[in-house]
């Protein structure tokens, strides 16, 4: 998707969501009410909160599972984590929650998302009383803004315009300008077969063959993991995988690094068995072909990491293969929604995927801040020159020209 696309689609999908607010039948936040904020660092406390609560809204990289992976790793070791909590003064009821992190990055003190390159959205967890208007939007971010700690800027990045079909009020605001990525989703209410029929012909002979072919191998095999051990294994093939390919194309390769190994390791030993994590593979005999390492919401699952073996598979097209099987095998599990993330690659059109953009809010609260804001605005506006067009949008962190995310799904 061309910067000037994104911008668009972004604009288009912002006044929907403002105009479509008044019949959602969510409740209203009246201009007069007042927010209780809460600001805490202990993630038990902040999830106990959370936990009496009905009818939350959160994109897959801010649910109890995710968060209580990151803080544990990332978060100890990143700066101090930052628990938001927003309730109605009057009702006492769930307005939103934000899990953030305060943390230096050279001169700067930021606040953000607890994210680091691992979160391919970040968005607030909503209650049934987030604002729907944007007006109560803005007296929200006021609110919340007058309870922050110091820092020079606050930075939201890679925010959706809906959190499951409700509208982001972060989204609404007035500072807030089109992210130069997008999520790309595939949504799949009919049967399976329906689907395939739906895609390109060619291609979909393509998928066919590839899985013939792959079949013939003795030892050939389709899994997914729910023991722990065995997922932890499999995770270290993946990474070993993802390393080689990424070594063998001179790329800059940063998910090896301990804190972010770590993060993983712990995502995936609870959540392999309460499903919050899926992964699953392509194995011949006790060689790795190709694996997928996935997580959920709801009904949906977002693709995060990818990786396939060496080059005498690619006769089968191991990455789309994988990726193909295992929404085969979570639609007949009754999931609707496949969300292949950030990265917009050719093999992701040609299964059918909808673009979706995402947003940025970058917020001075400082001299240093506001020369950090008027920077990001120069290169936002170079972008949307003709040169900036011509040079391309801005490559996702840890990513080469060919190279597949840092840990979205870039293989083919």
């Amino acid at each position: 998707m061309s910067l000037t696309t994104q911008a668009s689609a972004f604009r288009v999908e912002r006044r929907l969501a403002i105009e479509g607010c008044q019949n959602s039948g969510l409740d209203p936040v009246r201009p007069a009410s007042r927010f209780d904020i809460h600001l805490e660092r202990n993630l038990d406390a902040f999830l106990d909160r959370l936990d009496s609560c009905k009818e939350l809204a959160a994109t897959a990289f801010q649910t109890p599972a995710w968060l209580k992976a990151w803080y544990r790793t990332l978060g100890t070791s990143l700066g101090d984590p930052l628990l938001v909590t927003v309730v109605d003064q009057k009702t006492r009821a769930l307005v939103v929650a934000l899990p953030l992190i305060c943390r230096s990055e050279g001169s700067l003190r930021l606040i953000e998302f607890a994210d680091y390159g691992v979160s391919d959205y970040n968005g607030p967890i909503l209650g049934r009383c987030a604002p729907t208007q944007v007006g109560d939007a803005r007296l929200l971010w006021r609110a919340i803004g007058s309870s922050l700690p110091r820092a020079d800027l606050v930075r939201f990045t890679k925010m959706p315009i809906h959190v499951e079909y409700r509208p982001n009020p972060f989204a609404m605001l007035p500072r807030v300008h089109p992210s130069t990525l997008n999520g790309n989703v595939v949504r799949i209410d009919s049967g399976w077969p329906v689907y395939l029929q739906s895609l390109e012909r060619t291609f979909r002979k393509e998928l066919g063959r590839s899985w013939r072919v792959f079949e013939k191998n003795q030892g050939a095999d389709f899994k997914c993991f729910t023991r722990p051990a065995e997922a932890a294994h499999m995770l270290g093939e993946l990474e070993r995988q993802q390393l080689t390919r990424m070594r063998k194309r001179g790329a800059h390769y940063a998910l090896d690094q301990p804190l972010l190994a770590d993060f993983y390791r712990d995502l995936i030993s609870t959540g392999v068995e309460d499903g919050s994590v899926v992964l699953t593979a392509l194995t011949c005999g006790e060689e790795l072909v190709s694996a997928l390492f996935g997580v959920t919401q709801g009904r949906s699952y977002v693709m995060v990491r990818i990786a396939s073996g060496t080059d005498k598979w690619s006769n089968c097209s191991p990455g789309r293969l994988i990726i193909v099987k295992t929404m085969e095998m979570l639609h007949a599990r009754g999931f609707r929604e496949f969300d292949f993330s950030i990265g917009n690659y050719p093999y992701k059109r040609r299964l059918g995927v909808q673009p979706r953009p995402l947003c940025d809010l970058l917020t001075a609260r400082s001299l240093r801040g506001a020369q950090a804001v008027a920077l990001d605005n120069l290169k936002r506006g170079f972008r949307n020159t003709v040169f900036g067009r011509l040079l391309g949008p801005r490559k996702r962190p840890g990513t080469s020209d060919n190279s597949e995310p840092f840990s979205g799904t870039g293989e083919s």
